[in-house]
């Protein structure tokens, strides 16, 4: 099967040993379900919000949850979870101190409040340059 790209991206990707490399960072990307220049964490989001009997709590500003939040549709036979949109919705306070203990809180409460068959904890880029360690406090909960 060949791919296929849309004649206005054709100019927006490259392909290794095959033309020179002159992708430009600082144009519009053209619109589409995720843009070709969105962040890792939008990129997760998009595979994993299917999953609906799951919690998705976002870690981070509430930008970055209303910006992903029903990015990609999923169908479900009945749990309505991922409809919800959930976020520590980390403010300057946070992200000089930290968001550990908000993320533990509101994990905590989440789970407690809705049961989920399962748990999704998303970083967001904040989160990756004030150094909040998600794992620890994932596993503890």
């Amino acid at each position: 099967m060949e791919a296929v790209a849309l004649k206005e991206r054709e100019n927006q990707i490259h392909v290794k040993g095959e033309a020179p490399f002159n992708i430009v960072c600082n144009k519009d990307s053209l619109a589409g379900a995720v843009s070709q220049r969105a962040c890792v964490f939008c990129g997760s989001r998009v595979v994993l919000y299917p999953i609906a009997d799951a919690l998705h709590l976002v870690h981070g500003p509430i930008g970055c949850a209303v910006y992903t939040w029903d990015i990609r549709g999923a169908l479900s036979s009945g749990p309505e979870l991922h409809r919800l949109s959930f976020s520590t919705d980390l403010q300057e306070i946070d992200v000089i101190f930290g968001g550990e203990k908000k993320l533990r809180r509101a994990l905590l409460e989440l789970i407690n409040r809705h049961s989920p068959k399962a748990a999704f904890v998303y970083s967001t880029c904040i989160v990756g340059i004030i150094g909040d360690d998600l794992e620890a406090v994932c596993k503890d909960v």
